[in-house]
């Protein structure tokens, strides 16, 4: 079984949301966007721990942008697919299938207006709660699909050591009990002997017996008689069947308490007993599809400790239990599947979500996409726009560009996106995919005069694949015909609204016929020391001669492209850029 989907409407700082999910889920965002409301939301629907005082929500909880007077409801959907091959989960869900899509159980949570409320609601007792099933009112979730389609929560402020050397709260408790069950009275018995035997021992050092008996009687004075508790210093408790009890988890081979491991080491541990416990409760048949989720888990584990935890979770996906983290970790983000990936963007105090569980790509597209969000940390999964370029010496040059336009990228959250080629359309699909807003810094790259430039063929490419996202028109055959008859400024300039920004030639070329950056890029040339043939094209270019194209990218590629745009950049503050990078950084800058 999996979540299929999530909708949320009226709740807090989310309007109207309908996130397709595939499985597990990691929600990205910025801080106050709604990560830990998302997952309040889906508690209301089937947490077994929360109590009904708790799902009685107050006029506060609704969205600020509600009109009380039109009786508006809080409501969240959570849908599950893929359970006809579970007989058990046939049986819990089969009730609540919709009737739109048969393979589809919907649960479901509302809070609204009680009908003999007149007039808006003026507090939240004015209010009640429904938890249904099915898209039906009448259909009541019984507590028995709470406990066997259950939710466990790791909060952001959890105290993994507190809950691990807590008897009532530690996962450890039901293993525990399980594995004793299975040991004779006998045995046990035979244990409690032994250690009475020890704490006999221990009790006749005398230091020990005075340090009791000075307890038992300040217990004594301050209690009186009635209330004496008979307070002993003990190993463990003399009744067998609750001796198990003081069994806890040590570290370093037995030689220290849990109390005394690092907070990332006990949530680690803690991590993986809840997952134990799942699979004890499931091979007891004492629950069918448990839901673990774990708010910010970076704040507890460096980096290759994530990388190592999650990216072992992730791959060994159950499809009797699925993960919901809450996270601002590009780490942990870059070893997630980019299916289970889920933004929260904020504008003006409410909340959009954008899904990458249906996105539109190929396997070698998906393939594409998760090798580069590994190789850069997935720094663009927290953007909130992205430039894209085609290789190092754009990706070089852009901030400082940028800077000299007054656009300082990092303040505004715009991510370089190096895409290493020209293949943009994976990454065009993965930003509009994501909501975000995005340029294309691409060439025009001309051919021999017979063949039309490859920079055309490129360009509608990535709008066919951005349409494919978003749901826009594509384009007809006779747009299509038109744009692959069009001359370069035609061509340039009516995709750039699109967010396409071509120069007429090449990255390079484009710099040399930019008048403030040539003599930059001409000391460059100078300060190589080439031969008097290309010393004195050089001396030409700087009298005023136009520039080759072919001569000048043969000395580039002579220097190299990437420590060639690092010498540039030393030398660009105060530098405008060639026209067309200034539009597409002013393009998306002015987006986000």
């Amino acid at each position: 079984m999996r979540l299929a989907n999530l909708s949320i409407r009226n709740f807090r700082n989310f309007a109207a949301i309908d996130i397709p999910l595939a499985g597990n889920v990691v929600l990205l965002g910025e801080n106050r966007v709604g990560k830990s409301n998302l997952l309040f939301a889906i508690r209301l629907v089937f947490d077994p721990t929360l109590p009904d005082s708790v799902r009685q929500l107050k006029l506060s909880d609704f969205w600020d942008g509600c009109d009380m007077t039109a009786n508006p409801q809080i409501e969240v959907h959570l849908d599950f697919a893929d359970f006809d091959g579970d007989d058990a989960l046939i049986a819990l869900l089969t009730d609540f299938r919709t009737a739109c899509d048969p393979k589809v159980a919907r649960l479901s949570y509302v809070f609204r207006k009680k009908p003999e409320v007149s007039g808006a609601p003026q507090s939240g007792e004015d209010c009640e709660f429904i938890v249904y099933g099915g898209g039906d009112e009448f259909r009541a979730i019984p507590s028995r699909v709470r406990r066997r389609i259950a939710l466990d929560m790791l909060d952001a402020l959890r105290d993994a050591e507190g809950q691990l050397a807590s008897w009532r709260y530690s996962p450890l408790r039901p293993l525990l009990e399980d594995a004793v069950a299975s040991v004779s009275r006998g045995d046990l018995e035979g244990v409690a002997a032994d250690l009475e035997a020890a704490t006999k021992k221990m009790e006749n050092f005398s230091s020990v017996k005075e340090l009791e008996d000075s307890l038992r009687s300040g217990i004594l004075n301050l209690a009186g008689s009635a209330h004496d508790i008979g307070a002993r210093l003990r190993f463990a408790p003399t009744d067998p069947l609750r001796l198990f009890r003081s069994i806890a988890m040590f570290i370093d081979e037995g030689k220290r308490g849990i109390a005394e491991a690092s907070l990332g080491s006990a949530n680690v541990a803690l991590i993986a007993l809840k997952l134990a416990e799942f699979a004890w409760r499931r091979a007891k048949n004492e629950r069918n599809y448990s839901l673990l989720c774990i708010e910010e888990p970076e704040a507890h584990l460096h980096p290759q400790l994530q990388r190592a935890v999650f990216d072992k979770i992730f791959q060994d996906a159950d499809p009797a239990q699925a993960l919901i983290v809450t996270s601002h970790s590009p780490t942990l983000a870059a070893v997630a599947p980019l299916r289970s990936i889920v933004t929260l963007r904020s504008v003006r105090g409410t909340s959009s979500a954008y899904s990458l569980a249906t996105l539109p790509v190929t396997p070698d597209e998906l393939d594409d996409i998760e090798r580069y969000l590994t190789a850069t940390r997935s720094e663009l999964l927290f953007a909130r726009g992205v430039i894209f370029v085609e290789g190092d010496a754009e990706e070089a040059l852009l901030p400082g560009f940028a800077d000299a336009l007054g656009n300082n990228l990092d303040r505004l959250g715009i991510t370089i996106c190096n895409v290493a080629g020209t293949n943009f359309t994976p990454y065009v699909k993965l930003a509009a995919g994501l909501g975000l807003p995005f340029a294309v810094v691409t060439d025009w790259d001309p051919l021999d005069g017979t063949k039309p430039p490859l920079g055309k063929a490129r360009t509608l490419g990535i709008y066919d694949g951005w349409s494919e996202v978003t749901g826009k028109p594509p384009l007809t055959p006779a747009d299509r015909a038109y744009w692959e008859a069009a001359d370069f400024p035609t061509f340039s300039k009516g995709w750039e609204p699109q967010g396409i920004f071509l120069n007429d030639q090449t990255f390079e070329v484009a710099v040399a016929n930019t008048p403030n950056l040539l003599g930059a890029l001409l000391d460059i040339l100078v300060e190589q020391g080439f031969g008097s043939i290309r010393t004195a094209r050089i001396a030409a270019w700087r009298s005023g001669k136009d520039v080759n194209p072919d001569q000048l990218l043969a000395m580039v590629s002579d220097i190299g492209k990437g420590r060639m745009s690092g010498k540039l950049a030393k030398k660009l503050p105060g530098l405008t850029p060639p026209a067309y990078i200034a539009s597409a950084i002013q393009f998306v800058a002015s987006r986000v």
